[in-house]
């Protein structure tokens, strides 16, 4: 937790405010998670006594605020802490002990945020400061795109700086390669953190339940996606040949699809049917 509140401390220095507005401290319901994973209440009234509250119980000490060093004083009766302001706004209160680099503690105003949930908001202010786009990935995680925000066209994706995060918000390494959108529906591209290209894809399900991602892929007719890039799960395939639910089969070599086929069934003289692998059968068309 302080790796991140550190993190969104110096992504958001830009929106922070200063308690020397004494009116975002006073009178409101500051909740802290404290180490134990359990919720403190705590109140500063103005005439600078603290309200502590946690399982019910009630201890009252005391607060002060020195301008000059941008730094809150707080007496909780078993220990006193000088706690300098990182991050200030009506919702939420990050403080950093004095002397420490990675310590911090983090407040949340408990009528606007009453889930606590505090990278979530901090977050939210992060995407509107940098006009941030996420989308949800296939693993779970989410990318996102600084000034993707509002976007008319796919390219203009291109040479935006991304980010990984995961569903806590916590920033992760942004390796080269390529994102699979959880709807299968997109690919983003990444090299050196930018987005390097989005590709649009068609899902095709196969007759084993799993599907396909055409890179690119025609959707009006099937064999106009010779030599495209085919992936399942957003993994490239090896050589060999699968099926989809109206019986294309799909000839892939080096995760390209080196040739379609359709299954064909033709009755004969005799009253017997065969089914034969052909090629460009014009009358199968993709919906």
């Amino acid at each position: 937790m302080n790796d991140l509140l550190k993190y969104f401390v110096k992504s958001l220095t830009v929106s922070t405010r200063s308690l020397k507005k004494k009116g975002i401290l006073i009178e409101k319901p500051w909740a802290l998670i404290d180490d134990d994973g359990e919720i403190q209440k705590l109140i500063f009234k103005r005439d600078k006594g603290l309200v502590l509250s946690k399982n019910g119980k009630v201890t009252e000490g005391s607060w002060d605020y020195y301008p000059e060093a941008k730094a809150l004083l707080i007496d909780r009766v078993k220990d006193k802490l000088l706690l300098k302001e990182q991050f200030i706004d009506d919702n939420v209160l990050i403080l950093k002990k004095d002397g420490t680099d990675n310590d911090f503690f983090a407040l949340a105003n408990e009528n606007t945020i009453p889930d606590y949930n505090i990278p979530r908001y901090l977050n939210s202010l992060k995407c509107k400061e940098f006009r941030i786009e996420e989308r949800k990935l296939l693993n779970g995680h989410i990318i996102q795109i600084h000034n993707g925000a509002k976007t008319n066209h796919l390219s203009d994706y291109y040479g935006q700086v991304a980010e990984i995060v995961d569903s806590s918000y916590n920033t992760l390494d942004l390796f080269d390669g390529s994102y699979l959108t959880d709807n299968k529906k997109l690919t983003f591209y990444v090299k050196n953190g930018k987005i390097t290209s989005v590709q649009k894809n068609l899902i095709k399900e196969l007759i084993d339940g799993n599907s396909i991602e055409i890179e690119n892929g025609n959707t009006e007719y099937i064999y106009n996606n010779r030599n495209k890039k085919v992936t399942i799960n957003g993994i490239p395939i090896p050589d060999t040949r699968i099926i989809d639910k109206r019986n294309f089969i799909y000839e892939v070599k080096e995760s390209k699809i080196a040739e379609i086929l359709t299954v064909v069934e033709y009755e004969l003289k005799d009253g017997s049917k065969i089914k034969i692998e052909q090629k460009d059968f014009s009358k199968n068309v993709v919906s």
